[in-house]
């Protein structure tokens, strides 16, 4: 009797145990339900988002978001491969019902941040495109400064004869020297060009008094 009795308490001791390493404890439980944050790797250097919006890759775009301060952005953007020209075309509606940034501030900072990027791009590009116009245009100038200081005397021969081509395709017309009828004057002969045409007036001499 005393025998069965001892193995009885051993085989309920052996059973608690059992039950006590199966249970687990609540710092264990709530370890193994919160899973672990994946990192995520970005390739996606400062240098490219320094370039046009346009340009950004998704990568970029996720690395936008983190250094605005919405890195819970990051694997919505990356997962919907949203370009740079995707952002550019990101509504405030978009933001709340795709991406769920429920805050109307944060909706309308990130979509006046990518409105005031796309302006600044804008504004470089048309930059830009001066001094290339200007860049091309210098030497172009330059080529036609040398052109002509070397054919100068071709090209005032050329322009001598277009002249005379000019004149013999319109010649100018005569002025016209209609007879003034009589009774009426004309202001060009009675005027003060009376003398223009006509026999010079004898000069008059001035008696000048002797003095007495």
């Amino acid at each position: 009797g005393a025998a069965l009795t001892g193995a009885a308490a051993e085989e309920a001791a052996a059973e608690g145990a059992a039950g006590a390493e199966a249970t687990p404890t609540p710092d264990a439980a709530a370890a193994e339900a919160e899973p672990e944050e994946t990192q995520i790797v970005l390739n996606c250097d400062d240098a490219e988002l320094l370039e046009p919006l346009t340009t950004w890759s998704p990568d970029c775009v996720a690395q936008w978001a983190e250094n605005m301060g919405y890195p819970q952005l990051k694997a919505a953007f990356l997962g919907n491969k949203l370009t740079g020209k995707g952002l550019e075309a990101l509504s405030l509606e978009t933001l709340e019902k795709e991406y769920g940034v429920a805050d109307e501030h944060d909706r309308k900072t990130l979509a006046y941040t990518v409105k005031d990027m796309l302006r600044k791009d804008n504004y470089r590009g048309n930059t830009n495109d001066w001094q290339n116009f200007l860049l091309w245009l210098l030497p172009m100038l330059g080529v036609g400064k040398w052109l002509s200081m070397k054919y100068e005397k071709q090209l005032a021969k050329l322009m001598k004869k277009y002249r005379k081509w000019q004149e013999a395709r319109a010649p100018p017309k005569p002025l016209n020297s209609e007879p003034v009828p009589e009774g009426e004057t004309n202001d060009w002969i009675d005027g003060i060009n009376a003398d223009v045409g006509t026999d010079k007036p004898k000069s008059v001499k001035k008696r000048t008094k002797k003095a007495t």
